[in-house]
């Protein structure tokens, strides 16, 4: 008897630590890639309904016998926790880009999907400290308690701190621009188009090893040169639809240290300075329609491309926005177009979460045929 508790014990404990192991690896999806990030994360779904079955007794007992306020505190967590991973499940689905193609899209459902795999670690944590707490000495009870409290505070600072400064110096995107660019063409029904973007390909000087470490707004193709978020969404819909394209750019450059560009906008942002533009069209009276692509900076459009709608008259033409975003969505981007440019602004923007702009071609035409 003794021989199969010490046996279903030891069972649980190695798939308690194999879970443990697999959320870890998850929140390392930076690093460890988009494909391996959901074959791991269904293994772990897989892995906690295992967990779940192995610990069918704790379900049926939950209708019997009285709660204390320990028992009550680890029957919350436990469903809680149950709930949470569900969710994560659910929105990892919607979110995927390689096992599931369920067709929905739901505005930051990228960022809904983090914050709910950052409450499961703090869930996980507090799960395995309250079965620690019954097992401590009265006076050394404080410490779970302290380890909770410290690994929630971790967790916040993970998400918005931590992943964002890694994803940005230290992870390297290469895709092919073949691959990546091309894809379906949409009708554009006579339109007279032209596609404007703005990036910081072309608007910095970057240092000569930036190729090593591309970051948030770069990407690197198969020659190793530099592509911006911006330039690719624009050229993918140049692709689809055809017309001209324009890249915006300005005379002073950015610095090369994304933190150094961010801090710019701020000041430009804070002055309410437009910079100065080189090397712009003329005029666009040739086109009825402009696709305007451009990263949401602090909250809104950057600076350059206020300047762009400043230098031009829009009457009678259609301004379609195209946003890429690290999670703020269209933020008020479409509300200061609106303010600044005297054209029709489409109000449904193309919302691009950056992570997803080397897939996202499919999506784009299907967008594209919504819009034209």
């Amino acid at each position: 008897m003794n021989q199969q508790k010490n046996a279903d014990k030891t069972k649980k404990i190695v798939i308690d630590v194999i879970l443990g192991l697999l959320f870890a690896l998850l929140l390392g999806y930076a690093f460890t890639g988009g494909q391996f990030h959901e074959v791991a994360g269904i293994v772990f779904a897989a892995i906690a309904v295992i967990h779940n079955i192995v610990n069918i007794r704790w379900y049926q007992a939950l209708k019997k016998g009285t709660y204390n306020r320990k028992r009550m505190l680890t029957t919350a967590i436990n469903i809680v926790l149950a709930v949470d991973v569900a969710a994560i499940l659910v929105t990892g689905i919607l979110n995927s880009r390689y096992l599931f193609h369920t067709g929905i899209r739901i505005s930051g459902i990228e960022r809904i999907h983090t914050v709910l795999a950052l409450i499961g670690l703090v869930l996980i944590v507090s799960h395995v400290l309250v079965h620690a707490f019954s097992r401590t000495k009265k006076k050394h009870r404080i410490l779970p308690v302290v380890l909770i409290l410290l690994v929630s505070v971790l967790a916040v600072l993970l998400d918005a701190w931590l992943l964002p400064y890694l994803k940005r110096h230290f992870k390297t995107v290469e895709i092919e621009r073949e691959t990546v660019i091309s894809g379906e063409s949409v009708d554009s029904d006579g339109r007279k188009i032209v596609t404007v973007y703005f990036t910081r390909v072309g608007n910095t000087d970057f240092d000569d090893d930036v190729d090593a470490v591309s970051g948030a707004s770069l990407l690197l193709d198969e020659h190793e040169e530099l592509m911006g978020n911006s330039q690719v969404i624009g050229q993918m819909i140049q692709d689809a639809v055809g017309g001209d394209m324009i890249s915006i750019n300005t005379k002073k450059k950015y610095p090369s240290a994304y933190s150094d560009t961010v801090s710019m906008a701020s000041e430009e942002m804070n002055l309410q300075e437009l910079p100065e533009l080189m090397d712009m069209p003329e005029d666009i009276d040739a086109y009825d329609t402009v696709f305007l692509v451009y990263p949401l900076w602090w909250n809104t459009i950057p600076k350059p491309v206020e300047a762009f709608l400043n230098s031009y008259d829009f009457s009678g033409k259609t301004v379609i926005p195209i946003v890429t975003h690290g999670g703020g969505g269209a933020g008020t981007s479409v509300e200061d177009i609106k303010a600044v440019c005297g054209g029709a602004v489409v109000e449904n923007p193309l919302e691009v979460y950056c992570d997803d702009i080397p897939y996202c071609r499919e999506r784009v035409t299907e967008w594209l045929e919504e819009m034209l």
